[in-house]
């Protein structure tokens, strides 16, 4: 079902909410298209019920749950046109990528399920940040790097942004406790942006509501992040490898994960871990085939 934000902007929610921007001759633009081909035709439906047919999808970032469902629709509707940023749309056409990222080589075939890996995709135009035109509508690309690290945002001509997984929602800092980050300096950037973006609504890839304002959920996002420094910082008055780390943060975060969610939160912890060593707050030297961090 297709919620109305505000205009011509509305939303689909389901386990990736998606964006939605009506044309007058009966088509839309997507935000994000799902996962799979499960996801792809619930949208459609939706978008049928209404009428509306999809003729542009654009993509915030190259995880499955936000691009997975994009070949299916392609083969629905041939005309559909697929937009990305460029390194994002890299990650798409060779999916395996992202799997061989967080591994570090090639990667386990426990890493290679749906959720680390979609269907390979082509991107038909390459997104950069500033003013786009599309169809007969105006949209604004930002740039929200930290979850991924070319990850974009869109805000749509009625002031609605569409801001992908920049952002977590209370509901998902309760569940899952420590964020899965690629670049911990640049999320931290990207939410001092999004706090101060004059926009009128906020749509989150993974939240209940749709936000008026996220100052304070940037605010809580901060607040998350700094409180996971702090802890990593405390622990590495003693020498720690990553892989010390990263079980501290699972025990620290109460949570019981698989292989794939272990490999996305030693990704996480490398991030963490790199960001202070390239500030000079933690060291780091190779001690007996194991790499150590610690604070001087």
């Amino acid at each position: 079902m297709l919620t109305k934000i505000k205009g011509h902007t509305y939303y689909y929610q389901g386990g990736t909410n998606l964006g939605l921007v009506r044309y007058k001759n009966g088509t839309a633009l997507l935000v994000d298209a799902g996962i799979d081909s499960t996801a792809g035709r619930a949208v459609a439906q939706a978008l049928e019920s209404e009428n509306l047919k999809p003729k542009y999808v654009l993509i915030t970032h190259a995880h499955p749950d936000h691009f997975g469902a994009v070949k299916w629709l392609k083969e629905q509707y041939p005309g559909l046109v697929r937009y990305a940023e460029e390194h994002e749309a890299v990650f798409m056409k060779h999916p395996r990528l992202e799997s061989e990222a967080l591994y570090g080589s090639a990667p386990l075939r426990q890493l290679e399920g749906r959720f680390l890996k979609g269907p390979a995709v082509e991107i038909d135009v390459i997104l950069q940040a500033g003013e786009v035109e599309i169809g007969d509508k105006r949209f604004q690309i930002v740039s929200l790097p930290g979850h991924t690290y070319h990850q974009v945002g869109v805000v749509t001509g009625d002031s609605v942004l569409f801001a992908g997984d920049s952002l977590f929602s209370e509901e998902i800092m309760e569940k899952y406790g420590f964020p899965f980050l690629l670049d911990v300096e640049k999320q931290l950037q990207t939410l001092d942006f999004l706090a101060g973006l004059e926009v009128e609504q906020v749509v989150l890839a993974h939240a209940a509501q749709v936000y008026s304002g996220v100052k304070e959920l940037c605010a809580q996002n901060k607040a998350r992040i700094e409180q996971y420094l702090e802890l990593v910082l405390g622990w590495c008055d003693q020498p720690l490898t990553r892989e010390d780390v990263t079980e501290k943060i699972l025990s620290e975060s109460a949570m019981e994960v698989d292989v794939p969610g272990y490999y996305m939160t030693y990704a996480t912890a490398g991030a963490f871990l790199s960001y202070l060593a390239n500030r000079q707050e933690l060291s780091l030297t190779v001690i007996g085939g194991k790499c150590y961090f610690y604070r001087d």
